[in-house]
């Protein structure tokens, strides 16, 4: 890789700006850390000679080549909170034994400056590109996508792009997601009924408290237990996309509800036992996948806020007959639409063919995923990247990391795709 110390320097700053979310400021709307980062990004883009445009701190675009076909490339510097239990400092680069551990080294902060670094060399090459390369950074990927909203008032996005923030060796569709908010009915001998930290988790933790008496033998047939009034229920957590690997908390806990009295048939048979069939609903993409994983009080109401994962070519229309059909009053609040490009198209086929020429990998084929990136961003958009099913980098987690040639070999496959696509543009 050339430039390699140059790019570890650059990291080493990336990763030090704490680019959690932050409170708004007049002129950093993701807070200062992250303003910081994107226009230390941009500055070091413009002395490798790029064109750079600053969407008011919301968002950046570096621009190379002058073709009619436009390719975007996006990428994110924010993060998810780093948390505790970390062997070394997060927001400090450091390097054990051929292993960088920081927050941000795999996602996003990492690959996307290895975006920067290859399409630097493709610049240097003299190449003239058949298309215009137009490579976005983002700020507010992992907490609303505001940076994008913001984007789409000021210009117009590419048609095809990718985002290094995937799995390799591409994932070609992403479902659709959507929260689906089911209004629970009042209760009579319950009231405070909570659990769920977020929408996209299983639920892991529920607690009701109880104002009746208490049925013991229905404790125990759900596996609850009962501390001052306080009636808990203990789940697994897992990815909203995938609830089939967790342990739902809510289901033990509202079909107790429900033999005691309450009016929660239809709750438990539509939304965990699967009665109308949604799980059913399935292509060569993915099943449709319906997660209940937090609840909601808004205006006096309580509601279960249910995860729902759609693959294209479905999209929420094709559910609603079936949601109509759960006789339970719910509002879609919101949603990214199902994406998916030609699995065979030119733009797929040149990304595949850089994973496979720097792999060896021939048997590698495009992936479809359940779970939601920036490459949604645009209309025909690939996650690419640099994530892979062999390797956890601990995204999310304590002491995420990378390998020395993990980066080495993710920067021969992003440059050999952006040669690649300059050439294939038409």
């Amino acid at each position: 890789m050339k430039d390699f110390q140059n790019f570890i320097d650059d990291l080493k700053i990336l990763v030090s700006f704490n680019t959690e979310k932050a409170t708004a400021k007049h002129d950093a709307p993701f807070g200062e850390e992250n303003k910081k980062a994107l226009e230390y990004f941009l500055k070091r883009a413009e002395e490798m000679g790029f064109s750079t445009i600053n969407y008011d701190n919301y968002i950046g675009e570096i621009i190379f080549g002058e073709g009619e076909q436009e390719i975007g490339i996006i990428g994110h510097l924010d993060v998810v909170p780093a948390g505790t239990d970390w062997q070394t400092p997060p927001f400090t680069l450091t390097e054990k034994e051929g292993v960088l551990y920081g927050r941000g080294v795999a996602d996003d902060k990492g690959p996307t400056l290895l975006c920067l670094y290859a399409l630097k060399e493709l610049k240097d090459s003299g190449a003239n590109p058949n298309c215009k390369f137009r490579f976005f950074v983002g700020c507010n990927e992992e907490s609303g996508w505001k940076d994008i909203d913001y984007l789409q008032t000021k210009t117009t996005l590419p048609t095809y792009g990718f985002s290094p923030d995937g799995m390799f060796p591409l994932s070609y569709a992403e479902k659709g997601v959507f929260e689906v908010q089911f209004l629970l009915p009042e209760f009579k001998n319950f009231k405070d009924i909570s659990g769920g930290f977020a929408v996209n988790a299983v639920c892991a933790l529920a607690t009701v408290k109880v104002t009746g008496d208490i049925d013991y033998d229905l404790i125990k047939k759900y596996n609850l237990s009962v501390n001052d009034g306080v009636i808990t229920s203990i789940g697994v957590a897992a990815h909203g996309s995938t609830p089939h690997l967790g342990k739902n908390a809510f289901l033990p806990l509202l079909s107790f509800m429900r033999d005691c009295g309450e009016d929660l048939s239809s709750i438990v048979e539509y939304l965990f036992n699967d009665k109308a069939g949604v799980f059913k609903m399935q292509n060569e993409q993915g099943i449709i996948t319906l997660s209940p994983n937090i609840i909601r009080n808004i205006n006096g109401k309580t509601y279960l806020s249910a995860d729902v994962r759609i693959p294209a070519p479905f999209n929420i229309d094709d559910l609603l007959p079936l949601l109509n059909s759960f006789g339970i009053e719910y509002n879609i609040i919101c949603s990214h639409q199902p994406v998916m490009v030609e699995k065979e198209g030119w733009f797929v086929s040149a990304l595949l063919s850089a994973y496979k020429e720097i792999t060896k990998d021939n048997d590698a084929k495009p992936m479809s995923m359940c779970g939601s990136t920036f490459a949604r961003a645009f209309e025909k958009g690939c996650s690419f990247g640099p994530d892979s099913k062999e390797r956890d980098f601990r995204i999310h987690n304590s002491d995420e990391n990378i390998r020395v040639d993990e980066i080495k070999k993710m920067y021969e496959i992003y440059k050999t795709a952006l040669f690649k696509l300059s050439n294939k543009a038409n």
